[in-house]
């Protein structure tokens, strides 16, 4: 659109990519036509097809605070590394560079030096102690957001989960204590999640993935000198991609039989409308909802909360004493069995006894307690036993008639 182009147009999210912060946005029908019609004569562009190299000039184009007219700043690329997102999130590959990204640029193109997109801007480093420091989501990565986009799939498809847990093999100590060879290198794994368990192995080095040498601080080589973390191979690829693993085991080189990539989500989901959906149950005086990292609470939720979740978050599926949800008290409303219980953020352990294992099976519980008799003539209680706490809380059931 022209530079001094001022109009806006209403868009409605299409998708949205929270494992990579892309969305597709598309153009609301009113206004489909007009927007068009601005845009006809612009010449299309394309997304670039490589990284671009060091030291490439790119320009930034977006409307960050100070205008309201396209701005376009300009810079050099300064590295190409993966970074840890906000959790519940993981990492991502990006391009670190060092022309002015502000608010207002965050989703705007950034074009190389041939006039090809090489990225989407992202975001920028904040802290006091950095300069300069922009960092661009690549076109290799928009790419694979658009193919989890596809029409013919149901929804967003997430990023396949790393299915390991490792650690670096940096240390002497360490080597020796396995009887890894000076030759061999490569990341000690520590935990492996049970689809895997027939073809990597606790206690495992893990030398290549295919066929992509790993060194013993777990990164590989991207291009040429350049280095990146190694999940960076399977966190860019799609649900059911195949990958071949090598390993050092017991003395021996092994190249397992290659393994298709899945989504392993954590017991406690991670955003709403993408793997889970917001649900909850009220119990009397007592408000139940599934334990979810993307409560917008959770930054301020207490600690002891943060390590239940980080400690079942640990656990893969298959592996969680048949625990399906991790159920949370939010909130305990005023009556009089809950006088003097005003904390909620408690994760509800057991129902009458019984161990819980979802929201639903609480639900199911309380049916059978207070709908399964044929009549309740006096209020029935409800107990309920909350982590770390030695009380029970109490909860009234409604009485009711006689089923038929």
């Amino acid at each position: 659109m022209p530079r001094a182009e001022t109009d806006e147009s209403s868009g409605q999210v299409q998708t949205y990519g929270p494992d990579v912060d892309l969305a597709l946005v598309k153009i609301e029908e009113s206004v489909e036509q007009d927007f068009w019609a601005a845009v006809a004569d612009a010449p299309p562009v394309e997304l670039a097809e490589a990284l671009p190299a060091l030291q490439e000039t790119v320009r930034a184009l977006g409307f960050p605070t100070g205008g309201r007219t396209l701005c376009i700043t300009e810079g050099v690329v300064s590295r190409v590394d993966s970074i840890e997102l906000t959790p519940p999130a993981d990492t991502t590959l990006v391009i670190q560079i060092d022309a002015a990204i502000n608010p207002g640029n965050s989703g705007g193109p950034v074009f190389d030096s041939r006039g090809y997109i090489t990225g989407v801007a992202f975001c920028k480093d904040v802290r006091n102690c950095t300069d300069n420091i922009g960092y661009v989501i690549p076109a290799a990565v928009v790419r694979t957001f658009l193919d989890r986009c596809g029409k013919e799939r149901d929804g967003y498809t997430l990023s396949p989960s790393v299915p390991y847990r490792w650690h670096k093999l940096e240390n002497q100590s360490l080597r020796a204590a396995h009887k890894v060879p000076h030759e061999i290198s490569g990341v000690l794994l520590t935990s492996v999640a049970p689809f895997l368990e027939g073809s990597l192995k606790v206690s495992d080095v893990l030398m290549k993935i295919d066929g992509r040498t790993i060194s013993d601080d777990g990164q590989i080589e991207l291009r040429g000198h350049e280095l990146i973390q190694h999940r960076y191979l399977l966190r860019n690829k799609g649900i059911g991609d195949k990958t071949t693993f090598v390993v050092f085991r017991e003395g021996q080189k092994v190249e397992c039989p290659p393994v298709e990539l899945k989504d392993l989500p954590p017991i406690c989901p991670r955003w709403p409308d993408v793997d889970y959906l917001p649900e909850y149950v009220i119990l009397g005086a007592l408000a139940l909802v599934p334990l979810a990292q993307g409560h917008h609470w959770y930054k301020e939720c207490p600690v002891e909360l943060k390590s239940t979740i980080d400690r079942w978050n640990k656990r893969w599926p298959g592996d969680r004493d048949g625990r399906e949800q991790l159920v949370l008290l939010v909130t305990v409303f005023a009556h009089e069995l809950t006088f003097g219980y005003n904390r909620g953020w408690r994760v509800v352990e057991s129902y009458n006894g019984t161990r819980i294992t979802s929201l639903r099976h609480v639900r199911d519980l309380w049916r059978e307690t207070h709908l399964g008799r044929e009549a309740l003539v006096v209020p029935a209680l409800g107990r309920m036993e909350l982590e770390g706490c030695s009380h029970k809380l109490q909860h009234p059931a409604k009485k009711v008639d006689k089923l038929s």
